[in-house]
C-alpha cells in the first residue's frame, strides 16, 4: 500500500493516510477548528479509458470532476488538496444536487443523505509536484504525501478521491 515511501511518518500523517472515515472530521479533531471546503474546479467531464476502467463504467460516461482544498475556517492555508471523480449515473438526485452545489464536504453530504458506504484505499505514495508546492506554499524540495481511495456504495465505486498534503504537515498535534 505504501508504494514508494522511504521515510518515517508521524502518527498523525499515518492516521490521515490510513483512515477509512471522514477526513474532514479528522482534520477538525486534529486542528480543533471547523474545516471548510474551497472548490477550485467543478465540472462534468467524459470518462477516458483509464478512469472508466478504474470506476468500472463505460468510456464517455459522464463524471463529476471536482478539485477542492480543505482549510480551517479561519485560515487561507490549505490542509489537504483533493481531486475526485464521481459517475453521475450512480448518484441519487438529492446527492447529485448537493455535490454540484460545491463547497460541501463529500462525507457530510453522504451522512446527511444517509448513504451507506465503505472506503477502500488503493494507494499511498510520496510524490514531487511543483504545482502542489505552489498551492501549499512550501519549498520545491518538499515532497507530498498522497493517497487514492474509492468510496464504495452498493458494491460499486461511487467516488474516487485522491488527497494530497506536504510531508511537512501534520508532524505533531500541537502544531495547529
Amino acid at each position: 500500500m505504501f508504494s514508494n515511501l522511504q521515510c518515517k511518518l508521524s502518527a498523525l500523517q499515518k492516521l490521515i493516510l490510513l483512515t477509512d472515515g471522514s477526513v474532514t472530521t479528522l482534520l477538525e479533531v486534529i486542528t480543533g477548528k471547523p474545516v471548510t471546503v474551497s472548490t477550485l474546479v467543478q465540472r462534468i467531464v467524459k470518462a477516458d479509458h483509464e478512469i472508466a476502467e478504474l470506476l468500472e463504467i463505460e468510456e464517455e460516461d459522464s463524471l463529476n470532476y471536482r478539485v477542492v482544498t480543505l482549510r480551517n475556517i479561519d485560515s487561507e492555508k490549505p490542509l489537504i488538496y483533493a481531486e475526485s471523480y464521481t459517475p453521475i449515473s450512480r448518484l441519487q438526485k438529492e446527492f447529485k444536487y448537493d455535490l454540484m452545489k460545491a463547497d460541501v464536504p463529500i462525507g457530510n453530504i453522504m451522512q446527511e443523505r444517509k448513504i451507506e458506504s465503505r472506503r477502500e484505499i488503493e494507494k499511498i505514495e510520496m510524490i514531487f509536484n511543483d504545482e502542489f508546492n505552489k498551492i501549499f506554499d512550501v519549498p520545491y524540495h518538499v515532497p507530498m504525501l498522497s493517497r487514492t481511495y474509492n468510496i464504495i456504495s452498493n458494491n460499486m465505486v461511487l467516488i474516487r478521491i485522491t488527497e494530497t498534503f506536504p510531508l511537512t504537515s501534520f508532524l505533531r498535534f500541537n502544531a495547529y
